[in-house]
């Protein structure tokens, strides 16, 4: 996938970077809270990298949601675990998250651990401002 061009592009190595050193790590994306593609790792193709923004952005929209009724406190991630796979949401600054898919035999939690450290790195980088809503004169 092609880096986008707007100070993300630096993001791309740092996602090649988690996808060789954890073991079983297949899928990394960072997108927006409202599910837009900010960076992936090399062999995610675009559509996928797509799929894969929506799908986490309603996952974490989830979460947030159910936040009050369970008082349990901050959301600090979600893990859907599948047959063959484990996938992972994390809010990673103002308004992003990163995904990460990994096959079912990860270490759960060196995956978090992993991913909280990448986000401590790069928060700055990670956070987005807000999309202005509703129509603008035009």
């Amino acid at each position: 996938m092609s880096a986008p061009s707007d100070g993300t592009a630096g993001l791309a190595w740092l996602l090649d970077d988690l996808v060789g050193r954890v073991p079983q790590v297949r899928k990394v994306v960072v997108l927006s809270r409202d599910g837009l593609v900010m960076g992936a790792s090399s062999e995610v193709a675009r559509e996928d990298a797509e799929y894969l923004a929506a799908l986490a952005a309603g996952f974490h929209s989830l979460a947030i949601g159910a936040q009050p009724h369970l008082d349990s406190g901050e959301i600090r991630q979600t893990i859907v675990e599948m047959e063959k796979g484990l996938f992972f949401v994390v809010a990673a600054g103002s308004n992003s998250c990163l995904a990460l898919l990994s096959d079912i035999g990860a270490n759960a939690g060196l995956v978090a651990y992993e991913m909280t450290m990448l986000v401590k790195r790069v928060h700055r980088q990670l956070s987005t401002g807000l999309r202005p809503s509703g129509s603008g004169s035009g």
